[in-house]
């Protein structure tokens, strides 16, 4: 089973090594393309005073000068592959930002 690991490896192969951080808009390179993630609070399921599943979601984001749907289709290709549940939560433009922004939350299971 995948964790976070593999999923950063993915994606830094996918965008290269400088350009997916971990973090929020403050941690972006000086790139028009980028890509972050940052955790959200999860769950962990618990039985006779063990755990024994910890769920972790990740906001992972996907920062282009115009909607990239092959890049977006890769990226999902390697959620798919990692066996990462995933849901596309945001595709916009940022005018702010002057750039589209597609995020997905995923999903990763650790067992105990």
């Amino acid at each position: 089973m995948a964790g976070r690991i593999d999923l950063v490896r993915g994606m830094k192969e996918i965008l290269g090594d400088r350009y997916f951080v971990y973090g929020g808009y403050e941690s972006r390179p000086d790139s028009t393309v980028y890509g972050n993630y940052a955790e959200t609070p999860g769950d962990d399921y618990f039985a006779d005073d063990k755990r024994l599943l910890k769920v972790r979601h990740y906001i992972v984001r996907l920062v282009t000068d115009h909607k990239d749907f092959v890049l977006e289709d890769t990226i999902e290709t390697l959620f798919d592959t990692l066996d990462i549940a995933y849901q596309q939560i945001t595709h916009e433009y940022v005018k702010t930002e002057k750039s589209y922004c597609t995020e997905w939350e995923v999903v990763i299971l650790e067992p105990r």
